[in-house]
């Protein structure tokens, strides 16, 4: 059985997901790696996950994550850490928790708002204009979204990372 990590941009996700997968011996998978690494292979061109994403376009960007998501179907046994999108579409959350315990990171708006717009550069996803209306809005629409996911939930705010870790494998019943 898998563990998909997924969240809003800054919740955690890959940090969580490679500390996990060291506890339990378990792969870790990043999908926006893939994704890196996919595009870098049929387009010849190493770029970051963003800038793909201001390159192709929200449209095909997801169905780069889709096909991503698709390729994992035989996975077993990792730890899989998802971009904020992935969730948005129904087919990967259908596909993933085939096989997998479908884990929400949750972090309080303000304190990932914060935290997002102190990165820079500014994630391609806001506003460069008005970034705090465009992350309002963004994480409106996707915490949305995200709760209507069968998925355990779990406030990682302020949680110390060991914590998070623990909770994770309680709630999963791994590392037991």
């Amino acid at each position: 059985m898998n563990i998909v990590l997924f969240g809003i941009k800054g919740s955690g996700k890959t940090t969580f997901g490679k500390k996990l997968a060291e506890k339990l011996g378990k792969a870790f998978i990043d999908t926006d790696r893939l994704i890196e690494e996919t595009y870098q292979v049929t387009r010849k061109k190493k770029l970051t996950i963003s800038q793909i994403y201001q390159e192709v376009g929200p449209i095909t960007f997801r169905a780069l994550e889709y096909e991503v998501i698709q390729s994992l179907q035989d996975v077993q046994n990792s730890v899989i850490a998802v971009g904020g999108g992935v969730m948005l579409l129904y087919e990967n959350v259908e596909a993933l928790k085939k096989n997998s315990h479908l884990i929400y990171l949750v972090f309080d708006r303000e304190a990932l708002k914060k935290r997002v717009l102190a990165s820079h550069p500014l994630p391609s996803f806001l506003n460069p204009n008005d970034p705090e209306s465009s992350f309002d809005k963004m994480y409106d629409e996707r915490d949305h979204a995200y709760q209507k996911i069968n998925a355990i939930q779990i406030n990682v705010t302020h949680m110390q990372d060991h914590d998070v870790i623990t909770k994770i494998c309680e709630s999963t019943k791994d590392g037991e």
